[in-house]
């Protein structure tokens, strides 16, 4: 399994420092828990009492419809909650599957203990219970990015979409993107064959190059003059 994330790399944690922290995760009954690829975290309908944060490995939160088919809502990698948006309702029950895409190790927070008053009156309790709500926030605007992605009319512009998010999150040409062709697929809701010979296409047509899980953004190309219906 790959080292797990530094827990000052943590958003939940910031302004939290490292004697606290200790003294927090006592607090609030954190414990950690390792999960090998494709085993499941939480099933529809689970009570999920726990905040998730990823150390290591990667998260896909998956929805299925009654005919059991099912799609990659979204997902986590390391140092990402998941989960809080449940934990922190009055019905506290998933409606959604959250699955180790890899092997993957998960440090559970007992919700209760964040986002109520802490007997102990701790100076640090306030502090994660407002960068708490702070990423509830954060969260809303990935969830905004994917209908985004979803909204464009062709594979390509779903294509162009997805990676020009990630290129402005990493701040880079050079892209990595976390998941695998069939996870991708399965994220823009298209079909995997056709996304992979749209994918070539868009590499003779100079928009992109790629290796492996790498895309390369061309320089001076942004796609519009490139565009073709899929």
């Amino acid at each position: 399994m790959e080292k797990e994330v530094s827990y000052n790399k943590v958003e939940l944690f910031e302004n939290i420092n490292e004697a606290e922290l200790d003294k927090l995760l006592c607090c609030i009954r954190s414990f950690k828990k390792d999960y090998q690829k494709g085993q499941t975290i939480y099933m529809e309908t689970d009570s999920i009492p726990y905040v998730g944060i990823v150390l290591s490995g990667s998260v896909h939160m998956i929805k299925e419809d009654i005919w059991g088919n099912s799609s990659l809502f979204t997902f986590f990698g390391p140092g990402e909650l998941f989960g809080e948006s449940f934990a922190v309702q009055k019905d506290i029950s998933s409606s959604v599957i959250f699955k180790a895409a890899q092997d993957s190790k998960v440090l559970f927070l007992a919700a209760a203990n964040i986002i109520h008053t802490c007997p102990n009156a701790c100076a640090f309790h306030g502090q994660i219970a407002t960068n708490l709500f702070h990423l509830l926030g954060c969260k809303n605007q990935k969830f905004i990015n994917k209908i985004e992605i979803l909204s464009k009319g062709s594979i390509r512009e779903k294509l162009l979409a997805y990676i020009s998010q990630l290129a402005q999150e990493q701040k880079s040409k050079y892209v990595s993107s976390p998941l695998s062709r069939v996870a991708l697929a399965e994220y823009l809701s298209v079909n995997r064959s056709a996304m992979i010979r749209e994918l070539s296409k868009m590499r003779d047509d100079g928009i992109i190059d790629f290796d492996k899980d790498t895309f390369i953004v061309k320089e001076g190309t942004h796609g519009k003059e490139h565009k073709r219906d899929s």
